[in-house]
């Protein structure tokens, strides 16, 4: 975050002006986003994961609905300055004083808390084969291929609630076959989408040379100039206009032409850690549906940073996805805090192993503790 708010404070004046906003409009956002999302953090830290287990049906469900009267409101031309479309994609709902709200990335989280919880009770009842499991998680499925991928055009936060449901269904031991068949249902859904969407194609187009590869080209240039130490935040070239959303979606191409090969590699490190650390969690802890929950926030962050820094890279086709703590963007690293803020909440009930370095004569003797000062009865 911090790193985060570094950059937006160096290139968001020249940005925001050249967009015909006012010089601190992105520095200020920024700001009262990270604050808001150290709020939400601590709640998530605090707040009984039980409390909102218990209820992640419906939450899942109002996220559904807020998706589809964003996208419904956008599409009729009747959401005035309630609903925000950008180049024909309605996402975001603008609520007065608190800014907008992307019910894309509410409906992350509320399918993560509902994964968890119906792999976990299906697994413990021996249904994971069966209808019981395959006809709630099958609506799931259709409904965010329908109302998120279809109606809002964002296939990447489809691909990122997909990726998360598997990662959590292979870890739930879901038999290899089913595990198959969602493979290629997914595979299915995501060639159809890409088909019925002309603008997919070209952005496939444009990843292998033949179409628009302005932003591709834009972003490798970034890299390039960067070098190994960069050209200082003050002496970016490419955020005068040339790079697009160069605060959000492609802050990380930002990075390497500011900070260089190095400050890249830095900022890739400090993921990879956070990473393992919520890996750790997830190893270490007892209750089924947390350890479903931590492995689905590991797949959340990861999915981000890959798909971000693989299209900014030109590994992968580019899509417009944040990457987490660092782009300007309020919602998604809201959520995002609250879901680490959760996995925090996990990690103090874990069991882990203990070893005693107080004595060579005990060295390697193993026991167990409970994480923090309280134990559980």
């Amino acid at each position: 975050m911090a790193a985060g708010l570094i950059i937006v404070y160096a290139i968001g004046p020249r940005t925001a002006q050249s967009e015909g906003f006012s010089s601190d409009y992105y520095f200020s956002g920024h700001l009262k986003a990270i604050f808001a999302s150290l709020a939400v953090l601590g709640i998530g830290a605090f707040l009984p994961y039980k409390l909102i287990g218990t209820y992640s049906k419906w939450l899942t469900i109002i996220a559904f609905a807020l998706c589809f009267l964003t996208a419904a409101l956008g599409r009729a031309g009747i959401g005035g300055s309630f609903v925000i479309c950008d180049e024909g994609a309605c996402r975001a709902l603008n609520f007065p004083l608190l800014g907008s709200f992307q019910p894309a990335e509410f409906l992350k989280i509320a399918v993560l808390f509902y994964g968890a919880w119906l792999i976990s009770d299906r697994r413990k009842k021996k249904q994971l084969a069966k209808s019981e499991f395959w006809l709630p998680m099958g609506v799931v499925i259709a409904a965010v291929a329908f109302v998120v991928a279809f109606l809002e055009k964002d296939l990447g936060s489809t691909a990122v609630i997909y990726l998360m449901l598997a990662a959590m269904m292979f870890v739930g031991e879901m038999p290899w076959k089913q595990l198959g068949i969602f493979a290629l249902v997914i595979l299915a859904c995501v060639v159809v989408l890409i088909k019925v969407a002309p603008h997919r194609l070209d952005r496939l187009a444009s990843f292998s040379g033949k179409g628009d590869d302005f932003h591709i080209m834009n972003s490798l240039i970034g890299f390039g100039t960067g070098g190994a130490f960069g050209v200082g935040l003050g002496n970016s070239v490419q955020t005068t206009g040339y790079l697009p959303e160069a605060p959000s979606d492609s802050i990380f191409s930002v990075v390497g032409e500011a900070w260089g090969f190095f400050g890249a590699v830095i900022i890739l490190i400090a993921y990879a850690v956070m990473l393992v650390r919520i890996l750790n969690v997830s190893r270490c802890t007892e209750d089924d549906e947390q350890n479903l929950f931590t492995v689905g926030v590991f797949t959340w962050i990861f999915a981000h940073v890959i798909i971000n820094v693989g299209g900014m890279l030109a590994l992968m086709p580019m899509k417009g996805i944040t990457l987490p703590f660092l782009s300007h963007g309020g919602t998604s690293m809201m959520f995002v805090s609250f879901a680490v803020g959760m996995t925090l909440q996990i990690s103090r009930w874990t069991k882990r192993e203990a070893i005693d370095e107080n004595s060579s004569s005990r060295r390697g003797q193993r026991g167990t503790r409970y994480a923090g000062s309280r134990r559980r009865t």
